[in-house]
């Protein structure tokens, strides 16, 4: 069996998590709306993106998904932000 490239989307109130098994990081993604233009016409439109990332070993992370989507997205005061 082949290892996925990313896992399923994990999602939480504010935003949805991912783990990128090439680069073994935890990949925080949240939705932006961004003004486009699009053949002359501008409107708005939803992208996804990745804010932030986090080393987790995969085989940390195979063994409890979510402890890891909840730790870094239970953190209010920015504590994980240097390891972006």
């Amino acid at each position: 069996m082949e290892t996925p490239f990313y896992s399923k989307l994990y999602p939480t109130d504010r935003r949805d998590y991912r783990y990128n098994y090439t680069t073994q990081k935890l990949q925080r993604i949240e939705k932006r709306i961004r003004q486009k233009q699009i053949n002359g016409v501008t409107s708005w439109a939803v992208e996804t993106e990745v804010t932030a990332e986090f080393d987790v070993r995969h085989q940390l992370w195979d063994k409890m998904p979510e402890y890891w989507v909840l730790l870094y997205d239970n953190d209010q005061q920015g504590n994980f932000e240097w390891m972006k």
